[in-house]
């Protein structure tokens, strides 16, 4: 496979309290990963360069590349001899400049998963420490691989991989194979293992949930600065699982926080109390208190696809939860509305308790000083079934990115603002060049993504043109600035250049830089380098 680098700038200024700020795209020289190797992970930082790790049945390819000009420095085969027939990949991980290569192995004959680590010198293109075992367990459960933003691809199901807000913690959670096939009677068993920055190992233990898998689903893992683990779990009333209950027309579930911590055998599991309304989504971060941030989206219809607002909550370190400030946090129609059809803003304006449709959380941001950004985005999928003349059948998918929503909550708990930055992006095969990558600094949060060129200076009664999955289009950068003030700019022309951009892949790999891919027509791919200055 070969990769592409050509240097192409382009500058974006937005003037926010007296400071712009410059985008400036990077590409270089073309280079080539092995035949066949996979692209295994790319990451780096001003210190050690930018490094693409690829891997080839028993060897393991490190190229580097100078982070300002991005010419090729070096490239290193290693020979990985102990590679047995099982041997998978699991990622990279990178505790600011300390790399960690995760993976694992399968002894079928006595179902035992084992998971490992390499300690990797990129600059010098050697493994210092090998086949380090983190651990093994019988019967480990799942199966199949998927990206997870983790650098690399992981297997569905056996590891999840998660840090804490300061990225000084690293929980690895699985899933055992349950003992009972009948969810009414099986209990899950998950094992949590946490490790520093140095990949000491800092405690782990395996838990039996409190609940069937009939009546709890395991919605996501976290972890904080203590080493404390955490899951977020939905669990229903019952084990028809109704996500209504019809005689008292309540919610037929709640969602609860599990608690998973060194000195404790015991789970410690809090309900989210969100009284009469409905959760739609919820998520857990950490944030500077070391205090769990509750996340929910929510809505006052039982059955509904929209979102009236959000719920915040924060559980301390006793594993008590209570609500944020206000706790509720509606969204203003006003705000909703814009860049709307008058037909549907009279639609918006008949219906009492008017819920915005399809939103799911991108991204939380905890802010130094206690304030709190939250932005969501439209995201649905369109099933299409075709039928031919002989009885058979076809199924399509599209998958639309729509307008993006900012909501800010102060230090003191008051909803300051929403803002809806809009857009449309429709495609047929998965996220693809759609959604899009926050960066945020104390200037603001900016929103890259690729737009129609129609769409840059859209007034608010007007509805934006759709932006076609795999057909280029303009990189724009949406900025809401700390008083809620919105910007649009062009920065980079996919057509001009012909490549293909990824916004949502991009990885921060310093407090100012992004690394991520660009495909070109001809279908060879490259690396890109985004600055922000």
């Amino acid at each position: 496979m070969k990769y592409t680098l050509v240097v192409v700038m382009a500058l974006l200024s937005i003037t926010a309290n007296a400071q712009s700020k410059k985008f400036t795209f990077k590409l270089g020289t073309e280079y080539e990963l092995p035949r066949k190797a996979a692209d295994l992970s790319f990451f780096g930082n001003d210190k050690d360069g930018i490094v693409n790790m690829g891997l080839r049945k028993e060897e393991l390819t490190i190229l580097r590349f100078d982070p300002k000009t991005l010419a090729q420095s070096t490239e290193k085969t290693i020979e990985l001899p102990e590679m047995t027939k099982n041997f998978n990949s699991e990622g990279v991980v990178d505790f600011y400049g300390n790399y960690y290569w995760i993976h694992s192995d399968w002894d079928k004959k006595d179902e035992i998963e084992y998971l490992y680590y390499d300690k990797v010198d990129v600059v010098n293109g050697k493994i210092t420490e090998s086949n380090k075992k983190l651990f093994q367990a019988e019967r480990i459960s799942g199966s199949g691989y998927a990206s997870n933003g983790f650098y690399s691809a992981k297997s569905i199901g056996k590891y999840d991989f998660n840090f804490d807000a300061d990225h000084s913690k690293l929980l690895i959670s699985y899933r055992l194979a349950p003992e009972e096939k009948n969810d009414k009677k099986s209990y899950d068993k998950i094992g949590f293992y946490v490790y520093d920055d140095k990949m000491n190992k800092l405690w782990n233990n395996e838990f039996t949930m409190p609940y069937t898998e009939q009546i709890m689903d395991n919605i996501d893992f976290s972890v904080d600065s203590k080493g404390n683990a955490y899951m977020l779990a939905k669990v229903y009333d019952s084990e028809k699982r109704k996500e209504v209950d019809k005689e008292t027309g309540m919610a037929g579930y709640h969602y609860e926080v599990l608690k998973f911590t060194k000195d404790s055998k015991k789970v410690l599991n809090t309900t989210i109390n969100i009284g009469e309304y409905f959760i739609k989504a919820a998520s857990l971060i950490e944030n500077t208190e070391h205090d769990m941030v509750i996340t929910c989206t929510y809505s006052k219809k039982a059955k509904s696809n929209g979102t009236d607002g959000v719920f915040l909550a924060l559980m301390d370190q006793s594993g008590k939860i209570n609500k944020y400030k206000n706790g509720y946090y509606e969204f203003p129609l006003a705000e909703l509305e814009k860049f709307e059809s008058e037909r549907t803003k009279r639609k918006m304006e008949r219906k009492k308790d008017y819920e915005a449709p399809n939103l799911s959380v991108r991204n939380i941001v905890v802010e130094a000083d206690g304030s709190l950004f939250i932005a969501l985005e439209e995201y649905y999928v369109v099933e299409t079934t075709t039928y031919d003349s002989r009885g058979g059948s076809r199924t399509y998918y599209t998958y639309y990115y729509e307008d993006i929503l900012g909501a800010k909550i102060s230090k003191t708990g008051s909803f300051e603002w929403l803002r809806k930055i809009p857009k449309k992006q429709k495609g047929s095969n998965g996220r693809g060049t759609m959604s899009f990558k926050l960066v945020s600094d104390a200037t603001g949060y900016y929103f890259l993504f690729l737009d129609n060129k129609k769409n840059l200076e859209l007034a608010e009664d007007e509805v934006p043109k759709y932006h076609m999955d795999g057909f280029g289009g303009q990189v724009m950068v949406g900025k809401i600035d700390n008083a809620g003030n919105i910007s649009k700019e062009i920065v980079f022309d996919t057509r001009e250049e012909e490549v293909m951009l990824f916004p949502a892949q991009f990885k921060r790999i310093n407090g100012n830089q992004f690394i991520g891919r660009a495909k070109m027509k001809r279908g060879d791919f490259q690396p890109l380098l985004i600055t922000v200055n």
